[in-house]
């Protein structure tokens, strides 16, 4: 199929301005603007050759972060899924006031759970992914209750009509429903994982990103700061995009039910 120009724009534009503000980075406009030291704000070709000069620093680093957030973002998203369904199996009423209850956990922050589990938990591993756990579930839990709820009452009052069992209307109506909420979760939710497992590396560990962040500041090092800020930035995108496309083509018509 033929790229039209709307979709040949859509992908142009993005890189056209990534490559002007790289640009200006590199000739200093950005420093001689806003008053910024190269010490600090290091230019990009020295990042560059700070991923090949720590690179085995910044490999090793990067599985210490994201083997924990990989196993808390799949936990949490998984609790707080199977949490909604026991929602639904309450009445209404009970059920909503669980789902601000897991809005109020959401909006804990993340300085404040860390240092608590860190008392609970000696292992850095769990440390990290139970922490990155209690952040994510929350946001699962409230997105998808709120869509295996949000249901046309037209068409839940068709499928009792045919006396289907709850069993029926939540396999054909509300889960089918509630895919692009559970989307905009496990969308969400990438950022909220990287942040927290950082958070903790930084808090208190002897190993990944975060703590390769903090050690190359004190020790004056910030092209590897940098390097290691570039490498969670380019994990959070590939995240994002690969849940973009198991959505696109795995779940066609979700996208079609979610576009107004």
């Amino acid at each position: 199929m033929p790229v039209s120009v709307k979709q040949l724009r859509a992908v142009l534009a993005p890189l056209v301005v990534f490559v002007v503000f790289i640009w200006l980075w590199q000739t200093k406009v950005f420093h001689n603007l806003f008053g910024l030291e190269t010490f600090a704000v290091p230019l990009p070709d020295r990042i560059w050759r700070s991923f090949g000069d720590d690179s085995s620093r910044l490999r090793e680093a990067f599985g210490e972060t994201f083997l924990p957030a990989t196993i808390g973002y799949v936990g949490g998203n998984l609790l707080g899924f199977a949490l909604a369904l026991c929602l639904m199996a309450l009445p209404p009423a009970l059920g909503r006031r669980g789902s601000a209850l897991g809005a109020a956990v959401a909006a804990l922050p993340i300085m404040a759970v860390a240092p608590i589990v860190a008392l609970w938990i000696e292992s850095e591993l769990w440390f990290k992914s139970v922490t990155v756990m209690i952040i994510v579930f929350p946001s699962m839990l409230v997105y998808a209750y709120r869509g295996m709820t949000s249901v046309d009452p037209t068409a839940l009052e068709l499928m009792y009509s045919y006396r289907s069992s709850q069993w029926q209307v939540l396999r054909e109506l509300r889960l089918p429903h509630s895919v692009p909420q559970i989307f905009t979760a496990l969308k969400y939710t990438t950022v909220l994982t990287l942040v927290a497992a950082v958070i903790c590396e930084i808090l208190r560990a002897h190993n990944g990103l975060g703590f390769e962040i903090h050690d190359a500041l004190v020790s004056f090092g910030t092209a590897r700061a940098w390097a290691a800020v570039v490498l969670l930035g380019l994990t959070g995108i590939v995240m994002y995009v690969l849940l973009l496309l198991v959505e696109r083509f795995g779940f066609p018509w979700a996208l079609r039910q979610d576009t107004p």
